[in-house]
């Protein structure tokens, strides 16, 4: 199955998606921002990335953006319960810079299967953030 990279600041929404993710078969690795996730990129084959928006110094758009300037050919999904501006705000921006799919939070875990499934389903998208 499918290596998955989970960057999220909240350790319960990291233990979550483990919880749904490792039973079906995918190997998980969770960090709690993008600047941990970085070095991993390098080291490491992901097939999926999974990314809080508000997280550290690197959050998830800059993470995305940084994923696509290296030229890692990696689905991203972008999740986010909402912060600094509203959930729908900023996974449209998400979309915008090439997320292959957006969760809003709170989602259970038939939304994360299933966006899981779906998006390694089909090839890697790649955007450009502006």
């Amino acid at each position: 199955m499918a290596k998955v990279l989970v960057v999220d600041d909240d350790a319960g929404i990291r233990a979550a998606i483990r919880r749904t993710l490792v039973p079906i078969g995918h190997e998980v690795w969770d960090v709690p921002g993008g600047t941990q996730a970085l070095p991993l990129l390098d080291v490491v084959p992901f097939d999926l990335v999974i990314t809080d928006v508000y997280t550290d110094a690197v959050d998830g758009i800059e993470l995305l953006t940084r994923i696509q300037q290296q030229g890692l050919r990696i689905p991203i999904v972008v999740i986010s319960g909402g912060g600094f501006a509203s959930a729908d705000d900023v996974l449209d921006m998400a979309k915008a810079c090439g997320a292959a799919a957006t969760l809003d939070k709170p989602f259970t875990p038939r939304q994360r299967r299933e966006t899981v499934a779906r998006v390694l389903q089909c090839p890697a998208r790649t955007g450009t953030c502006s």
